[in-house]
């Protein structure tokens, strides 16, 4: 797709992944990083594509959260009482650590799609919502893409070291987290 539509393919699989569809940036990103290093595009017009698609995509998710939530109470909590406490958790993480939760899930794998929808679930505001996702998008997605423009051709080696050794880079992402949290907490004080 990014290969036919350069840019508006950039923006399409970029909306697809945030917006909840099995669509992996640690694979996508890096591998348009690739086709700008080959000469076929431009690191920033890249860049700035995929960070467009990637809020447009979350936009999705989180009017999901923000309209559905009727929907999602009264069709699905009765069935499964998971959703419910899922619910009654994304308002906890949101009482509990504010607006700052978005731009900080949007550096883990997982979390950082699905965020948009307990974010819509706790009411944020969309003008917030946009602003944090666009910084976060735009963080995870230039860090992605400059590696892949930057390891050129050995982009592929990269991605099998990445794949092999998951668990460490979840882990450094988990301690930066922390870190980032502990020293917003501070801020707040």
């Amino acid at each position: 797709m990014v290969n036919a539509f350069g840019y508006f393919g950039i923006f399409i699989a970029t909306s697809l992944e945030y917006g909840c569809f099995p669509v992996s940036s640690e694979v996508l990103l890096p591998f348009i990083g690739y086709f700008v290093y080959r000469g076929n595009m431009s690191l920033i017009f890249a860049i700035l594509a995929s960070t467009v698609g990637g809020v447009v995509g979350s936009l999705f998710c989180y009017c999901f959260g923000r309209f559905g939530k009727n929907f999602i109470e009264k069709c699905l909590c009765g069935k499964y009482p998971s959703v419910q406490a899922g619910i009654n958790n994304a308002d906890r993480i949101f009482n509990k650590y504010g607006k700052q939760s978005v731009l900080i899930a949007r550096v883990f794998p997982i979390a950082r799609t699905y965020i948009s929808i307990p974010a819509g679930l706790a009411g944020m505001g969309a003008a917030v919502f946009v602003l944090y996702t666009s910084i976060g998008a735009f963080v995870w997605n230039t860090v992605l893409i400059s590696a892949g423009y930057f390891l050129g051709e050995y982009w592929k080696d990269a991605g099998k070291i990445i794949s092999e050794n998951h668990i460490l880079f979840y882990i450094i992402a988990a301690v930066l987290s922390i870190v980032l949290i502990k020293l917003s907490r501070g801020k707040r004080r």
